[in-house]
């Protein structure tokens, strides 16, 4: 969605109140890559993470979070998800790795200290962070991670090679859920939890 056709960056979904800022964000989109985590703990963790309070519509919330950590991506806008998902390579840096690099960089470009802003909207902060200059030291580390060495010069794909070991990250990432995942997740758990209250209901009888 293009942020600068909009009345405002959105703030709450159908209604419901959002905690808007990068800092949150950040957050879900480290729990939804932590692989120690079971996807509906992952998905119960970004909830509390993005919502001052849980809707009691499981499956609206579930997919508010979808819609907004893909800042209003829809499959038809280029969400991603099932086959094409795994075809796509990773992302090239991590918000806990990373996090030094991106600092100095939103600093160095626009004077921007994550560290003290009060609010920046998670929309914001990714167009922000997506537009920093090739010169910042993090553009240059997702470059050589995620640079196709195919018919490069020897000398060059050397380079790339030393400071993609350099700079490797710790753990490979999993590819956080997509909008049809969590959407699908959502959808089953209510159909189990309907199954098990009708149960307990005819057993009861």
């Amino acid at each position: 969605m293009n942020i600068l056709l909009l009345g405002g960056l959105p703030e709450e979904y159908e209604g419901i109140p959002l905690s808007a800022d990068f800092r949150n964000m950040i957050q879900v989109d480290l729990i939804l890559h932590d692989e120690e985590v079971s996807e509906y703990e992952k998905i119960l963790a970004a909830l509390y993470q993005l919502y001052p309070e849980i809707p009691i519509d499981i499956q609206k919330a579930v997919e508010g979070l979808a819609w907004f950590y893909s800042r209003g991506k829809t499959d038809s806008e280029g969400e991603v998800s099932g086959e094409k998902a795994r075809k796509e390579p990773e992302k090239g840096f991590s918000f806990d790795q990373d996090a030094n690099l991106i600092y100095a960089a939103f600093y160095e470009a626009y004077g921007i200290s994550l560290t003290t802003i009060e609010f920046l909207h998670w929309w914001e902060f990714m167009a922000l962070f997506e537009g920093l200059p090739e010169t910042t030291l993090i553009q240059r580390v997702i470059y050589w991670r995620t640079a196709d060495l195919t018919g490069m010069p020897k000398q060059e794909r050397k380079h790339i090679l030393k400071m993609r070991k350099l700079f490797a990250l710790k753990e490979p990432e999993k590819r956080p859920l997509s909008v049809e995942e969590l959407n699908q997740q959502a959808k089953d758990r209510v159909a189990r939890r309907f199954e098990e209250a009708q149960a307990a209901v005819e057993n009861g009888k």
